[in-house]
């Protein structure tokens, strides 16, 4: 299942998570993190900020997203994940990764996963997806688009190209969980952690 939403947010909500983005602090990390590295440098580098906090708040990034993904694809989520991801090119051409495509599968402890496109309008800056991890052409590839939304299965392979048409990629990285066994699954696996 791939579902494309274009003009995702309303434009006041756009300006409002674009200002969010503006105003958030990034760390340094890396991406994906299946992937055991020393350096964030022989991984995908990405810096991003913190999970978006959950918020009753109608205006808050978290109910902005919440509210606009409902109606604009009639999911239900039990839980949400999402943050906000820049990938530097400069960066990106020092790593290891860098022209490798290594596509790879998101956590299982979620139904879906996808990306909001924040700043660029290119096909290079999109999402490969595969039919099989092992694949070396993707089956699909989704241009960026500003505020397009892409959603797909966590057990979906996928990557992103590497001929960045951008400096500074901005994406909005999200996770959601749909089915309460899924969630009790989530749940249970939060919950060993913590023990």
């Amino acid at each position: 299942m791939i579902t494309i939403v274009e003009d995702f947010y309303s434009p006041e909500d756009l300006g409002i998570m674009s200002l969010y983005f503006m105003n958030t602090p990034f760390l340094e990390s890396y991406h994906s993190k299946e992937w055991q590295v020393s350096n964030r440098l022989q991984a995908y580098p990405v810096h991003e900020s913190a999970q978006i906090p959950k918020s009753d708040d109608p205006r808050s990034a978290y109910q902005i997203f919440k509210r606009t993904l409902e109606n604009k694809t009639n999911l239900k989520p039990l839980y949400i994940k999402t943050l906000l991801r820049k990938i530097k090119l400069s960066e990106l051409k020092e790593s290891a990764v860098f022209k490798n495509d290594r596509p790879h599968m998101d956590d299982e402890t979620f139904n879906y996963a996808g990306l909001v496109y924040f700043n660029s309008n290119s096909i290079k800056d999109g999402t490969k997806l595969y039919s099989d991890e092992r694949d070396f052409e993707p089956t699909l590839i989704v241009g960026a688009r500003v505020n397009r939304l892409v959603l797909y299965n966590t057990q979906q392979p996928h990557s992103t190209p590497m001929d960045q048409h951008v400096e500074e990629r901005w994406v909005q990285p999200v996770f959601l969980i749909t089915e309460k066994q899924t969630l009790d699954k989530y749940n249970s696996y939060i919950n060993k952690d913590l023990k």
